[in-house]
């Protein structure tokens, strides 16, 4: 039976790409599948079969990371106007196109205000990692103490706004909440405390389909290893690392592809090793399939393309949630964590020296990569939806 089954995203890159291949096999088993995006994500959702539902976002285009620690400690803020902009702007289209059910991220609130406010049920979706009663990453690796000012502020508002939807003044209740149905992005193994999570999660791994829009990659020669080099696509404000990593593998036997996203300018990097190539953008999931080693932020979509493509990283993280991915890459021998004030020319090298030169990192990124492949995460998730929707036996 045909269901209108509505997507209610974040708007960034590394929330919204685990769900497409989600969102596609629902259209192939003949759902309605509408999108929440903004313009920069809508043909992305025409490519997948399903119809966009355009709003303006308060994060602009798509989602940046704040650069300072002030700004970090704002996001709650953010986020909360984003979620009751989202319902006045999508708020009439559902209301004359009812679904059946709003997935939605964990992030999105918005979702959560307009389904409380017309009781429609949800599902909540996680491209990190998930929240149970044993472990939380907001708990475990805080982007803010709670005593913050803009923390209390956010919470005070939060407070003021919830009864509006009909939700209780609780903003720890909220924040905290747990909904029947939660689909993780990621395996088991990867989680945090991943054997405390019950029937009510389904982990799908990562759920990656071909992206087309981004072009194609081939490696110069099929003779020299290959190394990619990003900081993701909301990184900014660290150009000297671009600086020092094309130092450290310059004129080296690596074959180098820096992506420096939309804060760095390619050409303030200066003239180039013949080694070394620089862009804003390359479709990642090409170069990983050639790649040795992934120099990398520690973004979940970044590690987990990584480990599905059987590469292993040095993971240079810049916020806590990345430094939680990092720590969890060392912790399962996936690769190494570099800090930021550690990160140097030389420990750059050796860092890449140590995690290539690691025969029980190549073997546990290898076993982790093929449990991955053999996984169907979309197949997984829409099976999810269905059973949900289809109700208890």
């Amino acid at each position: 039976m045909q269901r209108h089954i509505a997507f209610f995203n974040f708007p960034a890159v590394g929330h919204f790409n685990p769900t497409v291949g989600f969102v596609e096999e629902l259209v192939k088993r003949g759902h309605r599948v509408t999108c929440t995006v903004t313009e920069h994500f809508a043909p992305m959702v025409k490519a997948a079969g399903a119809e966009p539902v355009r709003y303006d976002s308060v994060f602009g285009d798509f989602y940046r990371a704040p650069l300072t620690a002030e700004g970090i400690a704002a996001e709650g803020m953010r986020c909360l106007d984003e979620g009751t902009s989202l319902v006045e702007q999508v708020g009439a289209f559902y209301a004359e196109n009812r679904p059946d059910v709003i997935v939605h991220d964990f992030m999105a609130w918005g979702a959560r205000f307009f389904a409380a406010e017309n009781g429609i049920p949800l599902i909540r979706t996680y491209p990190v990692f998930g929240a149970n009663e044993h472990f939380s990453i907001r708990e475990k690796f805080p982007v803010a103490e709670l005593n913050a000012p803009q923390m209390i502020e956010a919470a005070k508002k939060l407070a003021g706004t919830l009864p509006r939807f009909g939700l209780p003044a609780d903003p720890m209740g909220f924040l905290s909440h747990i909904e029947k149905l939660g689909i993780i992005f990621l395996p088991r193994e990867f989680q945090y405390a991943g054997e405390t999570f019950d029937e009510r999660f389904v982990f799908t791994g990562p759920c990656l389909v071909e992206r087309p829009y981004q072009g194609t990659w081939q490696p110069a020669s099929a003779d020299r290893p290959v190394v990619l080099i990003s900081l993701g696509t909301s990184a900014g404000g660290w150009p000297e690392f671009f600086g020092a990593a094309i130092e450290a593998f310059g004129d080296s036997e690596w074959d180098v592809l820096i992506t420096v996203g939309g804060h760095t300018d390619p050409a303030d990097l200066g003239p180039l090793p013949a080694n070394v190539e620089v862009r804003r953008y390359a479709p990642h999931l090409d170069v990983l399939r050639h790649a040795r080693l992934f120099i990398t932020h520690g973004g979940m979509n970044s590690t987990m393309e990584s480990l599905y493509n059987g590469v292993p990283m040095v993971v240079v993280p810049q916020s806590n949630e990345q430094r939680a991915n990092a720590l969890r890459v060392q912790e399962l021998g996936l690769g190494r964590v570099l800090a930021r004030e550690d990160t140097t020319v030389q420990s750059l090298r050796e860092a890449a020296a140590q995690v290539v030169g690691d025969a029980s990192v190549a073997e546990r990124v290898r076993a982790m990569g093929e449990r991955m492949r053999s996984v169907d995460g979309p197949a997984v998730a829409a099976d999810a939806v269905e059973a949900y929707l289809a109700g208890p036996g």
